[in-house]
C-alpha cells in the first residue's frame, strides 16, 4: 500500500502557513472568549487543594491551582497553561516527525502540526482549560517514548529502556489528565502481544517495572477514592445514564456521527485505512503499529460502551491523539485536504462567533445551554453581590455546577456552591451542617431550574427578581435570583461515604 508523501501532499511552506493561521484564530478564542462553564469548575478545583476529585483525576486542579497561586483569578490564569500545554505538545509532535519520517522531518511536523491545529476534535477539546489539554501534550509524549523505544528495542540487542521509562512515566500523567489515557498503556501492551519481534518484552522486567511506574502515579486517585467510598470510581463505571433499553442504537449512531463530525469527513477513509491496513508499508517505523493499536483499541473501546450508553465526542480522545503523526501520511490527494482544512476553518469561524459575540441559535431562536451560559456573568455576579449585601444572605449557591462555577469566577469567591441533587465536586467540600439556619442567594434559569428537591432544603424561597443577558439586542438568556431562607443543611450525597 502507498503512502502519500508529505512534500507531495502540501509542501512545508504552505502546511506551515496554514497552521499558523489555524493558531492565530486558536490564540485568539482563548484570549477574546469568556471563561466556559468547564473551565470555572476545574478553576475551582484548584481553589480547593486535594489528592484527586469526583469527576476526573487531579492533574488539571493541580495545575490551574499553581496558575491561580501565580496571576489570580483571571483569564490568564485560566488559560496560560493551555498556551504553555500547546507549545510543549508542538514540541512533542516536532519530535515524533523526526522519529517517524526523519529525511523529511520540516515537512512531516508542519503537516503533522496542520493536522493537530485544523481539525475539529483537536481544536476544541484544546482550546480551553479543561483536561483534555494535559492528555493531549502527555498522551503524545507517552506515544513518543514507547514509539522511540520500539525503534530501539531488539531482542539480540535489548536497549532503549530509558525511552520505555519515559513513556510509562508519561502514561501516568496521561492516566492524571483523564482516566481514558489508561488506554495508550492498553494499545501498548497489545502491540507487544500482536507482533512477535516484540513478545520476547513479555520476560523482561523493565515492562513490568515500567508498568509499576504508571500505577504507583496513580496514588493519589487511589488514595483520595478510598477515602471517599471510590466515588470517582463508581462514577466513570455507573455514573452515566445508560440507554433506555438493551437494543437501544441511539448511542452507536451518535458516537459514529460525532466521528463523523469532529473528525471530519475528509478525514475518516484516511483513518480508517492507516488502522485497518493488513501489510504495513515497507520502511515504516515500528512505531506506527503502535499507533494504529492505540487508535484501534480506543475507538472500539467507545465503540462498545456506545451500545450502553451515550458517549460524548471528546471520549475517544486517545484514539485521535495516536492519528495525529501519521494521517497526513495517508491522504492521498491534496484537495482532500484543503477540503478538510475548509471545514474546520468553517467551524473555527462559527466557533468565534458564537462565544465571542453572539450565539449563533439566539439569532433564529433561543440560545443552546452551553453557548447561553458563556454570556453575562460578570453583570450576574455584580446583581448577586448587590442582593446578597442587601438581604444579608450568608452565602451563595445555585441550582448546578454549570451555573454555581461561573457565578463563583466572576464573584473570584471559592466558597459559591451548588445545591444539585445529582453528585457533583462541591459535595466533597461544602459543609452543609456548618451553614444550618442561614439564608443564601440562588440562581437558577430555563435549563436549570429550581427542583423540588433543592426547594426542601430551606424553610422558604421567594424570587427576588430576574436577570436578563443580551448581546447586540438580542435575548440570549435568563437568570432567576432567589433569596433562601433558613438553611436546613444538605443530605449527603448518595456517592459520599
Amino acid at each position: 500500500m502507498e503512502k502519500s508523501e508529505p512534500r507531495e501532499l502540501l509542501p512545508a511552506g504552505p502546511a506551515r502557513a496554514f497552521a499558523l493561521g489555524f493558531l492565530v484564530v486558536k490564540l485568539a478564542l482563548l484570549a477574546s472568549a469568556a471563561i466556559f462553564m468547564d473551565e470555572a469548575y476545574y478553576w475551582l478545583w484548584g481553589q480547593h487543594p486535594g489528592l484527586s476529585y469526583f469527576d476526573h483525576p487531579p492533574l488539571v486542579a493541580w495545575v490551574q491551582g499553581v496558575s491561580g497561586a501565580l496571576f489570580g483569578w483571571t483569564t490568564l490564569g485560566v488559560r496560560l497553561p493551555v498556551v504553555l500545554s500547546l507549545v510543549g505538545t508542538l514540541f512533542v509532535l516536532s519530535a515524533i516527525a523526526r522519529l517517524l519520517t526523519p529525511e523529511r522531518a520540516e515537512a512531516g511536523f508542519w503537516l503533522s502540526a496542520l493536522i493537530y491545529l485544523g481539525t475539529p476534535i483537536y481544536f476544541a477539546t484544546t482550546g480551553f482549560a479543561l483536561p483534555d489539554h494535559l492528555l493531549a501534550l502527555f498522551g503524545l509524549a507517552s506515544l513518543y517514548g514507547f514509539c522511540r523505544f520500539s525503534g530501539e528495542w531488539r531482542q539480540d540487542a535489548p536497549r532503549g529502556w530509558f525511552w520505555l521509562y519515559f513513556g510509562a512515566f508519561c502514561l501516568g500523567l496521561s492516566v492524571l489528565s483523564k482516566y481514558n489515557g489508561a488506554l495508550i498503556g492498553v494499545g501498548f501492551a497489545l502491540m507487544i502481544l500482536a507482533t512477535p519481534a516484540f513478545r520476547p518484552l513479555l520476560k523482561s522486567p523493565h515492562l513490568y517495572l515500567a508498568a509499576g511506574l504508571s500505577l504507583a502515579m496513580q496514588a493519589p486517585v487511589l488514595a483520595w477514592n478510598l477515602q471517599n467510598g471510590w466515588a470517582s470510581f463508581g462514577f466513570i463505571v455507573g455514573g452515566r445514564r445508560g440507554l433506555p433499553e438493551f437494543g437501544d442504537l441511539s448511542g452507536l449512531t451518535g458516537y459514529l456521527l460525532t466521528i463523523i463530525v469532529f473528525l471530519s469527513p475528509f478525514l475518516l477513509w484516511p483513518a480508517l485505512r492507516f488502522v485497518g491496513a493488513r501489510k504495513r508499508p515497507a520502511g515504516e517505523h515500528p512505531g506506527t503499529r503502535l499507533l494504529a493499536c492505540v487508535a484501534a483499541v480506543s475507538t472500539l473501546t467507545w465503540l462498545v460502551a456506545s451500545l450502553f450508553t451515550d458517549i460524548l465526542f471528546h471520549w475517544n480522545l486517545v484514539g485521535y491523539l495516536a492519528l495525529v503523526p501519521v494521517l497526513g501520511l495517508w491522504i492521498r490527494r491534496r484537495w482532500v485536504l484543503l477540503a478538510h482544512l475548509a471545514y474546520t476553518g468553517v467551524l473555527a469561524m462559527l466557533a468565534m462567533v458564537n462565544y465571542v459575540l453572539l450565539p449563533i441559535l439566539a439569532m433564529v431562536s433561543q440560545a443552546d445551554q452551553t453557548s447561553g451560559w458563556s454570556y453575562g456573568w460578570q453583570d450576574v455576579g455584580a446583581r448577586v453581590a448587590e442582593l446578597q449585601r442587601a438581604h444579608d444572605a450568608r452565602f451563595i449557591a445555585a441550582t448546578d455546577y454549570a451555573l454555581a462555577s461561573p457565578l463563583a469566577f466572576a464573584l473570584g469567591d471559592r466558597d459559591v456552591t451548588s445545591l444539585s441533587p445529582a453528585t457533583e465536586q462541591f459535595d466533597f467540600w461544602f459543609d452543609g451542617a456548618a451553614h444550618a439556619g442561614q439564608d443564601a442567594i440562588l440562581i437558577a434559569d430555563r435549563w436549570r431550574p429550581l427542583l423540588d428537591e433543592t426547594r426542601a432544603l430551606f424553610t422558604e424561597i421567594v424570587e427576588i427578581e430576574q436577570v436578563g443577558v443580551s448581546r447586540f439586542g438580542v435575548d440570549v438568556t435568563n437568570y432567576r435570583i432567589y433569596l433562601g431562607r433558613g438553611f436546613r443543611g444538605a443530605p449527603a450525597s448518595p456517592a459520599l461515604p
